[in-house]
């Protein structure tokens, strides 16, 4: 395990901000809206309800010419406020990036690696924030009411990135396709992303609880919600220091509870 002092002089990622492709905003909302069983297609149409005119429309390529078309004009209509926001973001997150990044390593004791310079996150009008491990980009809306949102995102999206370089360490032989849905490993990652920000050293830096999926606090581990549950564990380990024994023990009580993990 590294001493705390390394982590202070490390390479840091930088986290650039940039429009999110045309192409691929098009092909993850097209997803979200008909594909994510989860239903999360509403947090969509809520901020757009205008886009619910895509399912008249009944073939694939017929809907992403409709989504395609009501992007590109929703985005002309509101330029000057996502290029508002956008800096805001920027402006926010350079007040935090280096302690953040630094609190982050400790929490997970792993550097960060030195291949990785750039973090990318896109600015888009979907509400939904997916993640992509391969080249460490993220999607970010473009229009949350309090910056704090927005700083919850960034660091929910970072804590992946660091999240399964140590996964990584630990189980060096798991295939990458464990790290996405619907496999528990998913699962696993993205209770345990909230748990790393309600952590004490990062709440003085975010001010605000992170939250949790609504399908994982649904879920029941004994008589404790899945995020009581992980929770609880991690603490028990942080009180050691040791996150290497949080993520094995975590990772047997997924693989324990897996059928509570079918939703």
């Amino acid at each position: 395990m590294a001493q705390k002092w390394y982590y202070l002089f490390m390479d840091l990622p930088e986290i650039k901000f940039i429009d999110i492709p045309l192409s691929k905003e098009v092909n993850w909302v097209h997803g979200f809206l008909f594909q994510n069983k989860w239903g999360w297609g509403k947090y969509i149409i809520k901020k757009h309800p205008k886009i619910k005119r895509v399912f008249s429309f009944k073939t694939e390529a017929e809907q992403a010419k409709f989504l395609k078309e009501y992007i590109v004009e929703f985005k002309k209509e509101n330029q000057e406020l996502i290029k508002k926001n956008k800096t805001k973001y920027q402006k926010e997150w350079q007040k935090n990036k280096k302690n953040f990044f630094i609190i982050l390593s400790e929490i997970i004791q792993i550097g960060w690696p030195k291949n990785k310079k750039i973090i990318r996150a896109m600015i888009s009008v979907n509400p939904i924030c997916p993640r992509f491990l391969k080249d460490w980009s993220f999607s970010i809306f473009y229009n949350y009411k309090k910056l704090s949102h927005a700083l919850e995102v960034i660091m929910h999206e970072s804590c992946h990135f660091l999240y399964f370089e140590k996964w990584k360490k630990v189980y060096p032989k798991m295939s990458l396709k464990k790290f996405e849905s619907p496999h528990i490993e998913w699962h696993l990652s993205e209770i345990v992303a909230p748990i790393i920000l309600n952590d004490s050293r990062i709440q003085r830096l975010l001010k605000q609880k992170a939250a949790f999926y609504t399908e994982h606090k649904k879920i029941k581990i004994g008589d404790k919600t899945a995020p009581r549950y992980f929770t609880d564990l991690y603490n028990k380990a942080a009180k050691e220091d040791n996150f290497d024994r949080f993520l094995k023990e975590s990772y047997q009580a997924i693989k324990k509870n897996k059928e509570l993990f079918k939703i």
